[in-house]
């Protein structure tokens, strides 16, 4: 059965969706969940073991654009059947404060799981068994408010990554290597500027021949490596964030079915406890956009 995993960015917690019976479960961790110190930033499934990975980062460094990454970031495994948690990481014992906003997720046909941080751009390496933690890649120099990698997509062996060193850049890094090296792909087509980003996403329905990257205000952005090996790209185009609330950002895509959705996030919404915190908002946008996905392809 298709269900869809997401965060609950504010009350950080783990919303699972049937879209079937149009039932909403909610999974909350103690110590975690309604705990203003954290947020639920990425959600990851391995589609091998239908395991779910999530980030609890600390709250402030998003907000503060890097200059608070204080605080205690956990990376969770979460088994959805047997609906218990497999093992919780403190990622702060390993960068030891000097670098944080870990945000996105990904994992290698081994089953390590690797951690962006963005305040700057890193990757951090977690063997499956969660009991190792290594800084895959660091930055030369680390300056905690420099925005690095927003968002990481792989697809076997080959990791793609939005934005460290300039945020115009996709980069590409080979998982069977010891430590991260990033190479530029080189956009073929055009001299694209990439808006503010979070995520990145290969659908599984293109076969990892078509990349989407989640730019905040502005839309889906497009490309395509036609032998999947995305040492160049061809940017297809955009599909625009369309009609929405002030302060209403596009932080991912995601495949659902065959079908390809637009996920908004309402940040322009009055919290009940003040800004930062869980609204009273009832409904949450999914904006289908596989046809327009599809005529940008042709």
């Amino acid at each position: 059965m298709l269900l869809m995993k997401s965060s609950q960015l504010w009350n950080a917690s783990l919303g699972i969706y049937d879209p079937y019976s149009k039932k909403h479960e909610i999974v909350e961790f103690p110590g975690i969940s309604h705990n203003p110190d954290f947020h639920m930033g990425a959600v990851q499934v391995d589609r091998k073991t239908g395991l779910v990975s999530v980030i609890a980062d600390a709250a402030p460094a998003f907000p503060s654009e890097g200059k608070d990454i204080s605080g205690t970031n956990w990376l969770l495994k979460y088994d959805p059947v047997a609906k218990e948690v497999i093992y919780k990481i403190n990622l702060t014992e390993t960068s030891q404060g000097k670098y944080g906003g870990f945000q996105d997720i990904e994992q290698d046909p081994e089953g390590n799981v690797f951690v962006v941080g963005t305040w700057p751009g890193t990757l951090l390496k977690v063997s499956k068994d969660g009991k190792k933690v290594t800084p895959w890649y660091l930055p030369e120099n680390i300056v905690q408010t420099q925005k690095g990698i927003g968002g990481i997509a792989a697809l076997d062996y080959l990791l793609l990554a939005q934005g460290y060193p300039t945020p115009n850049a996709i980069w590409r890094f080979d998982l069977k290597a010891e430590k991260g090296v990033p190479t530029t792909v080189k956009i073929t087509n055009a001299n694209y500027t990439f808006g503010q980003s979070d995520a990145i996403y290969l659908p599984p329905k293109y076969e990892g021949k078509v990349l989407l990257v989640a730019e905040d205000t502005i839309g889906i952005s497009v490309f395509r490596s036609a032998d999947a090996k995305w040492d160049t790209a061809e940017y297809k185009g955009l599909v625009p964030i369309g009609p929405v609330d002030p302060g209403t950002s596009v932080v991912t895509p995601a495949q659902v079915g065959d079908g390809i959705y637009q996920v908004l996030e309402p940040f322009g919404d009055e919290g009940i406890g003040g800004p930062g915190t869980a609204g009273n908002r009832t409904d949450f946008l999914f904006r289908d956009i596989t046809a327009e996905i599809a005529a940008l392809l042709k």
